[in-house]
Order: structure tokens, then sequence, then C-alpha cells
């Protein structure tokens, strides 16, 4: 049968027809889209978080659910464009709060039909903020819309009538979604999963001392008839702050009597017992502090269903250490800007050693464990109002020197008190780090070989001597030399071991200079997608003011794109897990990972890996190992077809073959080539045959000569072998690592 090409014209003289979508897509993009009951349960109350509401009731009846918020709520317009609207993407576009500005956590503009999936009614009454004498009343019969036949015929009964409800903490505005006729029976294993689906959104310190609300707070609470299932509800949603590895509690004890005021600090790692410390709080003029600071180490499976990345990220958020002024949180502290405690600015000048812990407390380079902030969380309460009348009965307060609030009231003034305040906390997390430090230490003591190789080969050779005489002739001999062989190859071995142990130690200090500088580079990324943010919304009259205006924030974006793009190549070092998880990774999808992370360093040369058998696995070792293998093999690659004026067409190739239990991965480029027989000497420290313009060098594109020592130290502890050889035909250059299967 003979393939024959056809083609159609574009119809100028043709009828008009227009699409049309069946009703049944309701159903269809609830389970799809949704899937899961809990789930689509989850997307309105994400709704409620994008509304900026700070208070969301969720009460369960007799084959009826509500959802009531205090936010923003709807006007007519508001109704009619978005929730009325399938598919909407306004929030694409919004992407922040109007007032919090809130991530928006939803973007395809079908959490509405969600609500299919759980009840086959559905009834809003919602207040906008802007207009509070108006309610608007709505009703949808999922059954009669499915009905309609088509989508577009489907509908919604509304009304508008005069305010009548009141919406959680007696706010005259928001939204209540109430869910009649139920699909699913909610039990407390389906209510615990809604919990798990939305916790994230309700940040730590969501309330204050004695239940009062903070403004930026997102309190979901839960009303059931069953008292088990709000108990493992609210369990659940605080859940997150119990993982933690450490915790400190300290309380300040005034001075009275002559005597200076001191701290009472409990130091509880967990599973362990409590490590209680005193200290002094010399000419403090502090009189009411307590803290609570939790540690968490995130890594590992953890308890509670709580998904490692989605903690990372709450922390990221929510973290670092707080103050509390009489139960209402300042915005200013506990933020990456607000490095109050100087916690990051320590670990990024690398320091070691603590100024305000006495001598006997410091362990060796005990600040190096200090919590960063995105994996602790603290509180910090003082009262200010408090602070200010015990200063007026000591007839001090016209001095100043008493903890007291700015007038922005989101910080203190920097006086001597804020400053022992400062010292109060930090003194405490500099105890945690040592104590840590101390620990880790000696969990790595208990696990050090006790006698190197070298001393045991030479204590074999000792007792072969002192029997020389009991051994048979020829067996001495032969014993004598193999033992003499293997002292000369053991001290060879350490000798490498040492000149190995220099250059990691100069390689060490590069990365974590380079880890530093990722972090500064981070904060600054921040305020640029901040100024970018408030660059965009500045609209003025003057049509070309406001084309360079945008202008501007067009080239601020792609900076910060192209910020971004060259951050991913750091990114399987920045993760602590990927530094510290042993296993072995598909080499096909680690491969892939590591070109996506090098990003723009390739210069549009995509690595092909369709010759990479998909179930072919690396031997064990760390992502952070084989990230930095593939990604010095694959700069290489670059450099050599960047530099190489022959190269027609650039192109990098990673196939595999499988010989019996031998595996062997083949990268190869067309680059500039290399000669097998001296291409061993590019293994060696700061040998190069390649030279590289200062421009290429610029490009931050390799240039060392440390790539590939680099990666023979990391296969050869791996125990895999590298090496260059014969290229395929159409290219130049061919590198191959191989291993052998164990069976």
């Amino acid at each position: 049968m003979i393939n024959q090409a056809i083609s159609i014209d574009k119809l100028p003289d043709g009828e008009d027809i227009k699409f049309t979508v069946d009703a049944a897509l309701f159903s269809e993009l609830g389970e799809r889209l949704v899937g899961k009951p809990y789930v689509a349960l989850g997307e309105l109350i994400k709704n409620s978080y994008d509304a900026d509401a700070t208070k969301v009731t969720i009460r369960f009846g007799d084959d009826l659910i509500e959802i009531i918020d205090n936010g923003h709520g709807m006007d007519f317009k508001e109704f009619e464009s978005f929730w009325m609207r399938v598919g909407t993407q306004h929030k694409q576009r919004q992407r922040y709060s109007k007032k919090f500005q809130r991530p928006m956590t939803g973007s395809k503009g079908v959490g509405r039909l969600a609500v299919q999936l759980m009840a086959k009614e559905i009834g809003m009454r919602t207040v906008s903020e802007d207009d509070q004498n108006l309610e608007i009343q709505v009703y949808v019969n999922w059954s009669e819309a499915q009905q309609a036949g088509e989508l577009t015929e489907a509908i919604a009964k509304y009304r508008i009538t005069e305010t009548s409800l009141k919406y959680p903490g007696n706010s005259k505005h928001g939204t209540a979604i109430i869910l009649s006729g139920l699909n699913q029976t909610w039990d407390t294993d389906a209510i615990t999963e809604l919990a798990q689906e939305i916790w994230p959104l309700q940040p730590p310190f969501r309330t204050a001392r004695g239940g009062i609300l903070q403004e930026e707070a997102f309190d979901v609470e839960l009303e059931a008839p069953d008292p088990e299932a709000v108990t493992h509800f609210e369990n659940q949603m605080e859940a997150v702050l119990d993982i933690w590895d450490a915790k400190l509690n300290g309380r300040l004890i005034p001075a009275s009597h002559g005597k200076n005021c001191k701290v009472e600090l409990t130091l509880e790692f967990k599973g362990a017992e409590k490590i209680l410390h005193e200290y002094e709080a010399i000419d403090y003029t502090l009189n009411s502090v307590e803290f609570e600071i939790r540690i968490f180490t995130l890594k590992g499976k953890q308890p509670s269903g709580i998904i490692v990345d989605d903690a990372r990220e709450y922390f990221r958020s929510f973290g670092g250490i707080h103050v509390y002024d009489s139960g209402f949180r300042m915005p200013f502290y506990g933020t990456v800007e607000g490095d109050w405690l100087r916690i990051q600015y320590d670990q990024a000048s690398r320091r070691h050693k603590s100024i305000l812990l006495p001598e006997e407390l410091q362990v060796f380079r005990g600040l190096q464990f200090l919590p960063t902030l995105s994996r602790s969380f603290g509180v910090v309460h003082v009262d200010t109002a408090k602070e200010r009348e015990i200063a007026e009965e000591r007839n001090v307060a016209d001095k100043g020197e008493y903890l007291q609030l700015q007038v922005t009231r989101d910080r203190l003034v920097d006086n001597s008190a804020h400053e022992s305040l400062r010292d109060i906390v930090r003194y405490a997390v500099d105890y945690y780090a040592m104590r840590e430090a101390a620990r880790q230490y000696s969990e790595k003591e208990t696990q050090r070989p006790t006698e190197p190789v070298q001393k045991k080969f030479e204590r074999v050779e000792d007792v072969i001597a002192r029997y020389r005489e009991d051994i048979p002739r020829p067996a001495y001999r032969t014993l004598s030399r193999e033992v003499k062989s293997a002292v000369t190859a053991s001290k060879a071995e350490q000798e490498r071991i040492t000149r190995q142990a220099g250059l990691l130690g100069a390689l060490a200090t590069t990365g974590m200079s380079a880890l530093a500088y990722e972090h500064e580079i981070k904060k600054h990324h921040f305020k640029l997608l901040e100024l970018a943010r408030e660059l965009g919304e500045i609209k003025v009259d003057d049509p070309t003011i406001q084309e360079q205006l945008d202008s501007i924030v067009r080239r601020l974006n792609a900076i910060i794109d192209q910020s971004r793009s060259l951050r991913a190549v750091f990114s399987a070092m920045l993760e602590e897990e990927n530094r510290t998880t042993i296993g072995r990774f598909k080499a096909r999808s680690l491969i892939r990972d590591v070109s996506d992370q090098l990003g723009i360093l390739l210069r549009g040369v995509r690595p092909t890996t369709h010759r990479v058998d998909d179930d072919l696995l690396l031997p064990q070792a760390g992502f952070a190992e084989w990230s930095a293998i593939f990604q010095n093999i694959l700069l290489n690659a670059v450099n050599a077809m960047l530099d190489n004026p022959d190269a027609k067409t650039k192109r990098i190739n990673v196939s595999s073959r499988i010989d019996g239990d031998r595996r062997t991965i083949l990268i190869q480029d067309t680059g500039v080539g290399a000669n097998l027989t001296t291409a061993e000497e590019l293994f060696k420290p700061f040998v190069r045959k390649l030279k590289i313009s200062p421009e290429r060098k610029a490009l931050g594109v390799g240039g060392t000569g440390l790539g590939l020592t680099i990666v023979r130290m990391i296969t050869d502890n791996i125990g895999c072998n590298v090496s260059f050889t014969n290229p395929e035909d159409g290219f130049t250059t061919a590198f191959q690592i191989q291993w052998r299967e164990k069976t």
C-alpha cells in the first residue's frame, strides 16, 4: 500500500459551526483534576486562604458540610467573572492575594467543580469587603447541571439580598459554602487526610497567648459530631511542630537583692534526657523573657504522614525565631531580612567559636552546627508595657534604656535592652550548637578505625620475623615477600590519600564559600523579585514612561530567570537530604536531572540520553556524588566543543552497554578529541591539554583543571573505573564509566 499525503485548503467560503462542551465535563473534571474527596474539600479551604481569610470554620452536620471564612468575599462582578467561569486563570495572573500578599494556592480555576465529587448540591453566600451591605446567595444542583446537555446551558440560581450572616471572628464579610446530599461518609481517617492536605496553609504562629488571632494568621477550626475526629484533626494540624530533633526552653529570672538576673535553660534532644543549664545575664535590664526554640532535621520518613518536601517548604516560609509582645507577633523578627540573632551572618562568615559562651563550653568548630532559619522555629515572649512600668518604678524610664516598641510597631528600639534580649536568646542557640557538635564528634569517634592498614601489615611482618625459625624457608620467603609488597603498597596508598585529603580540603573550602555565597545571592534574588513586583504595579498616564517602566520590569525578570537557572547548578548540594542519602539511582533520570541543573551553562547543547537503558541503575552512592561526576564530564564536553572551530555540529550523546556483569556508560561529544596515549595525564590535578580562552572562562564553564581529578576521586570511592576510549563514528571524544554488577 502506498502512503499518499492528504491536504486541504482553508475553506474561505465554508459554513461556521461552534464547538460545544458536554455538561458531563463537570463530573469528568472533578474526578480527573482532584480525584479524592479530601483533596476536593482542601481546594475549597485553599480558596479561603487565597481570599485572605484569617479564620475558617469547617462544620460537619447531618448529610451536610459547611465551609465558612472571613475572607474578602466577592461582589457580583467577581462572582460572575471568576466563580462562574470554569478554568479562569486570574490566580495565575494575580499570583499574590490582595491584602496579605500570600502566594496564590490555586491556578486552574476548577476548584468549585471539585465539590461535585462530594455532594449533589452546593449553596454559597458571600459578602464583599468592599460592599458589606449586600449578600450574594447561590444555589447549584449538580444533577440538573449535568442534565443540561451542554456546559454553556448549565445554570446556577442566585439572588442579591441584604446582609444577614455573621462570618468567623464576627466579620461582616466572607464566604460560606454549603454542601448537601453528600456522596461519601466522612470518618476519622478521611478527616485526618483532610488535615494532611491543608496543614501547610496554617502558620505555626497563627494564634498568640490567650487565643488572640494574629492579623496574618490562617486558623482552621473543625466542628464535627465525633469528638475523636476533631481531636485527630487538631493533632494532625499541629503535627509538624512535633517532629523536632532538639528543643530549647528558657526563662529569665529577674535580678534581686544585689544578684544579677539569670536564665534557666533546658535543652532536650529527642529520645535523650533533658540537659539543665543556667547562665547569668550580667547588667541586663530585662525583667520578663520566655522562649521556646525547636530545631528540626528534615530528612527521611517523618511521622504523621508528613512529607519531607512539604515540611521543608513550610519552614522556609515560617521558620526562624520570632518575637511576640504581649501575645502579638512583631513581623520583622524571624524573617531572612530580619536576622536579629545574626545566625545567618555567622554561618556565612564561617564563624566557629561563640563570643557569648565561656571557654569551658566551647567545642571545636561548634558554631558550624548552628541551625539555619529554615530548620528552626522559635517564639520569644516579651512584654514592653510591663518593661516600661518597671522602668518608671525605678525612675529610669527617661533614659529610654528599657525594652520598647518602635513607632512602626513591627520591631523593638535598638538599645541596650534589645541587645540584652538578643544575647540571652543567642546564648541558648550557641549552647545548642556546641552540644550538638559534641554529640556528632562523639558518634564519629566511635566509628573511626583504631589503626591504619599500614600498621596492621607491619605487625604481621613482625610476627613472621618472630617465628622465622618455625616456618619452612620457602614459605617464609614467600610470606615475607608478599607482606613487604603489601606494606609498600599501603604506604603508597597512604601518601595518595594524604595528597587527596589536601586537595579535598581546598575543594571543601571552595565549596563552602560557594554555598555561603549562594545563600547571600538567594536573599538578593528575593529582593529583586519584590522590586520587580512593585515596579510592575506602578501605572502612569504618560505612555512613554509606562513603556520604559514595563521594559525595566521585563529586563529585571529576565535577570531573575537567569539567576534562578544559575542557582540550579548548586541544587544537588543545597538540600541536606541530597548530601546524605545513599542509594542506587536510575542512570537516565539522574543524567537528565544534571542536564537540567546545568541549564544555561551547557550553552544550548542538550545531551541525548535515549540510548541509556531505562532500567540501568548506577552503583550505590549519594545523589550529590553522581551529580558532581556528570556535571564535570558534561562541562568538559561543552568546553571541548565551544572552543573547537572545526566542530560543525555540537552534540553530546550518552549511551549504555551491558556485557555480562560489566556495565558501561559512554559520554561522547564532537569536541577537539583526546589523545588516548596521554589521556591518563588529564586526571592529575591542574593538568589541561585544552587551552580555554579568557572569554570562555568568564562564562563560568570550567577551566580549573580539577574536573577529571574530582571525577576519578569520587568514582574510585564508589568502585567505578573511568577512562577515555575510542569514540564511535560521528564523535571525536568518548569518556566511559565502568563497573561490575555484583550477583
